[in-house]
């Protein structure tokens, strides 16, 4: 009872100073439902679990941290991390960890991910690369006349690093050890959670093929429901290997033993010198990508992501037709014939040239400089831009520099000419697929950090592989790579496999604004790029701008063909796809008539990505008011804070 007390009086006092800055008041209740009478051990002793899953409510604010993540058990894991001694990095951590056990169809330590990151110590911003890499037998003379397959099994499972990236966030920037920061993911695999709608949508689909996955996901008979427990005892004993061991726990002893089995009794390429690699080179600490938009400054993931480099270009080129133009984006409207045609035509373009250019640049020439270079999307934009017409591109001449004077376009310059030093290759386009199956989540805190963090296991379920007793699949990134000599993506040893994953941050005069990422395969950076226009051109709050319907316009015509209506083709018209969600009468006729095939979605889509994000909240001297947190109604997000 004095517990609520002090927290009634505190909130009061909250309110007050808030209002009396001219700031919104922070929501009452600030914490999370909390019953002290609880009976629960460990972490989650005070927490109601029924008001946790009430998905409602999806937005939260708070003065000292918030968390917003694509499932409320993993946002509370990351709100106890934070309510305990925790910082930023150890909570994110902790949400990383507790996805992979409350959504393992999407990410977990059989895995990789990557972090842009703030830390308010040193000032700095930081990207963490843990991305999965190719073995090193990883050649197509393996692939070629075998069983194996990179798109799928044993075959398309790249070496895990998930585990060496989230311990070495916890040793360099943390305040908390491995075994408090594993606590909730543990107690999760451990005691169980409450399966959502999602989670049972996954379990039923696909899971079950997997042979033993019916004694975990199932009840013997069936797979389990929404609303039923699901227990994961193997995943917890790895866990607690982690807990107790760090990265260790997971590349010595049994669980190493266990991995390399799963390799080696399917034929894999995976051998314990790959894990050696693993250890002593990952994760990858780089520098983040960085542009600027309209005043806005932008960090984002760097290669081998190509999300950054996407949002960077295209908002480039927006930035550009606003200046040449004096037209604001907002004054087209939201969501009009006009503005989708603009920002797809931009997207679009952006796309094309992570095709053909985005690969791990630590082993190919990626022309990163040229790619983010304002004047390079200038020019692109000038050539290829029509306002009455889209451009129906194929995968031969999409590109920058790409040579379309058979087919009447206009000739946009290489990127590798905006480099500082000109040192071009040329390939060939082909296609291949991506992180289908990621996650995605925003921390910050009130030292001033902050986390935007992606995880992923490529495709939901990755590999449909489990080491013996370990509970934990394995990915299979290798999907991502090309056996086409001429690639950008051909298959090398220890390449790492490119993705649009790109959490990001973004900021006004030094001071951050949001920070934000997406889960969605190609969808990825037209989730981003959606949401970050609703957010700086549109004013939009976070939740409202992750509600809003989402478009995506990819660079590839050829792949349209099936969803074309009658008389429509790919040389005739580019495919446009949209969440046909209170748009104005008249704009899906006014897009046909620039040549577009419209594919429509009557409602929000998870097709269309599941944005989770952070807004900072200023009044009008710069002081600090709140953080409030989004999460996306396209998936089971939600956001906490206090």
């Amino acid at each position: 009872m004095k517990k609520q007390l002090i927290m009634f009086i505190m909130a009061l006092f909250l309110v007050f100073a808030m209002t009396a800055c001219g700031g919104d008041p922070t929501p009452d209740p600030v914490d999370p439902p909390i019953d002290p009478s609880g009976d629960e051990t460990g972490f989650f002793k005070y927490i109601k679990e029924d008001d946790l899953l009430d998905l409602s409510s999806r937005t939260a604010r708070g003065t000292h941290g918030v968390v917003a993540a694509a499932n409320p058990y993993a946002s509370y894991a990351g709100y106890y991390t934070l309510q305990n001694g925790g910082n930023a990095f150890d909570a994110a951590v902790a949400v990383a960890f507790a996805l992979g056990v409350v959504e393992p169809y999407a990410s977990g330590v059989g895995g990789g991910g990557v972090m842009t990151a703030y830390n308010a110590k040193t000032g700095e911003y930081l990207f963490y690369n843990f991305r999965e890499f190719a073995p090193a037998k990883a050649i197509p003379a393996n692939y070629d006349g075998t069983d194996l397959s990179l798109k799928e099994g044993i075959g398309a499972a790249a070496v895990p690093t998930e585990v060496l990236g989230l311990c070495k966030i916890i040793d360099d920037l943390g305040n908390l050890d491995y075994e408090k920061v594993l606590e909730p993911a543990i107690y999760y695999a451990e005691n169980g959670f409450t399966v959502t709608d999602t989670l049972a949508s996954n379990i039923y689909d696909s899971v079950l093929q997997v042979p033993g996955m019916i004694n975990i996901f199932g009840n013997g008979r069936r797979a389990l429901r929404a609303g039923e427990k699901l227990v994961q005892t193997d995943y917890a004993k790895v866990l607690k290997e982690i807990a107790n061991k760090g990265a260790e726990g997971f590349y010595t002893g049994w669980v190493r033993e266990a991995i390399l089995k799963a390799y080696a009794d399917r034929g894999g390429l995976v051998t314990g010198a790959d894990l050696d690699y693993a250890v002593q080179n990952y994760p990858i600490i780089d520098t983040p990508l960085t542009g600027s938009y309209n005043g806005y400054d932008i960090v984002s993931a760097n290669t081998p992501s190509s999300g950054g480099i996407i949002l960077i270009e295209t908002l480039n080129m927006l930035e550009y037709y606003s200046k040449t133009t004096g037209t604001k984006l907002s004054d087209l409207g939201h969501n009009s014939a006009e503005y989708l045609h603009l920002i797809s035509t931009a997207m679009h373009l952006s796309y094309a040239d992570k095709r053909h250019y985005i690969a791990d640049r630590k082993i190919e020439n990626v022309p990163i400089e040229g790619l983010s270079d304002k004047a390079y999307a200038a020019q692109r934009f000038n050539a290829l831009y029509d306002p009455t017409n889209s451009i129906r591109l194929t995968s031969s001449y999409d590109w920058g520099g790409a040579d379309r004077e058979a087919r009447g376009y206009n000739n946009d310059k290489s990127p590798f000419e905006y480099q500082s030093a000109l040192d071009e290759q040329s390939y060939k386009i082909d296609l291949w697929e991506d992180d289908n199956g990621t996650t995605t989540f925003s921390v910050a805190d009130s030292e001033g950090n902050i986390v935007s963090f992606t995880q992923t296991i490529n495709h939901f379920w990755g590999a449909f592989v489990v080491p013996d007793g370990c509970g934990f699949f394995l990915n299979n990134q290798m999907s991502s790579f090309s056996t086409t000599t001429t690639s950008v993506h051909y298959l090398k040893p220890y390449k790492q496999p490119v993705s649009h994953i790109m959490p990001t941050i973004i900021l006004k005069d030094g001071d951050p604004i949001a920070t934000l990422g997406s889960p969605g395969s190609t969808r990825i950076p037209s989730a981003v790029i959606n949401v970050v226009l609703n957010l700086l051109d549109f004013g939009m709050d976070i939740q409202s701008a992750i509600n809003s319907p989402r478009v995506y316009s990819y660079a590839v015509a050829m792949a349209d063909v099936d969803l074309m209506k009658e008389g429509q083709t790919v040389n005739s018209h580019k495919l446009l796809e949209l969440e046909n969600v209170g748009l104005a009468d008249g704009v899906l006729s006014a897009l046909e008539a620039k040549n577009y095939s419209v594919n429509t979605y009557d409602k929000i889509d998870l097709y269309f990505g599941g944005v989770q994000g952070i807004t900072f909240n200023y009044d009008e001297n710069g002081k600090l008011l709140y953080l409030e947190g989004g999460a996306d109604p396209r998936r089971d997000g939600k956001a906490l804070g206090y």
